[in-house]
């Protein structure tokens, strides 16, 4: 393209792109017609603040990239990036708390978009974090403790690893202006892409059972993750909560034994 396009333009063509859209099927979302679409991405038209917001809508644009689109396009952000710290996240910080009081003694960690930790509780500190207090600043990253401390703690590292690169593969494809994310994905490939799966192949197993080494023997883990639904902050939005379960008995009553440890 032109360098006389405007950064809307660019930025438009490129999640366009990153969608795998023709103009016409962008158009077709947007309720526009494809011409126009066409005028955005060259500047030749400009977009109205509603129409950013309709593309982005077509487009599946997460919120912090929402705001990125508007300032492109000459607006103001529309969608808020509050601190969780914030009165207006109260509620938020409220079922966190929540969540990980009931988690516990099992592992549970409250993670951003970056997979930076916010929070755990007492049982993730002992069995992935060292058992320290969570420094505030720097955080620490889960996807760095991967590559680092807990290659050496998860039994089946490499496995973990795939499920990891999986993830992150999807995440930076859909968020394809997230450079933090895609550099964090560029890291993981540099050291467990050689032992992970390629790209479009099926996992065999159902569920990923991370093995976790334990001062009393192997722990079998699954998790889930919980996401805050119709968020409308872009904080908000990031936020996710991993929930780590014990895979069987023996298991349970390893992490239970580790959670009444002092």
């Amino acid at each position: 393209m032109p360098d006389t396009v405007p950064p809307f333009g660019h930025a438009l063509r490129r999640w366009r792109t990153a969608r795998r859209l023709s103009q016409l099927d962008l158009a077709l979302r947007a309720g526009t017609p494809p011409r126009h679409v066409s005028f955005l991405e060259t500047g030749r038209a400009r977009p109205t603040q509603s129409m950013v917001l309709r593309l982005a809508d077509a487009l599946d644009v997460p919120l912090h990239d929402r705001n990125a689109l508007l300032r492109n396009a000459g607006f103001a952000p529309s969608f808020e990036e509050r601190p969780l710290a914030d009165e207006a996240l109260s509620a938020v910080r409220d079922v966190i708390a929540r969540l990980l009081a009931a988690h516990e003694p099992y592992p549970a960690v409250v993670l951003d978009r970056w997979y930076d930790v916010l929070d755990a509780t007492v049982g993730a500190r002992a069995l992935f974090l060292g058992g320290a207090a969570l420094p505030v600043a720097p955080r620490l990253n889960l996807v760095t403790q991967l590559m680092g401390p807990l290659r050496d703690a998860l039994v089946n590292w490499e496995e973990v690893a795939v499920d990891a690169l999986w993830r992150l593969r999807r995440e930076a494809s859909a968020a394809p202006a997230d450079t933090r994310l895609g550099a964090l994905l560029a890291e993981l490939e540099s050291v467990a892409g050689a032992v992970c799966a390629p790209r479009g192949s099926v996992p065999v197993s159902p569920v990923l059972t991370a093995h976790v080494r334990s001062p009393h023997g192997d722990i079998a883990t699954v998790s889930t993750i919980v996401h805050f639904s119709g968020a409308r902050d872009v904080t908000v939005e990031g936020l996710r909560v991993e929930l780590v379960y014990p895979a069987d008995a023996r298991s349970e009553a390893i992490l239970r034994r580790l959670g009444t440890e002092p």
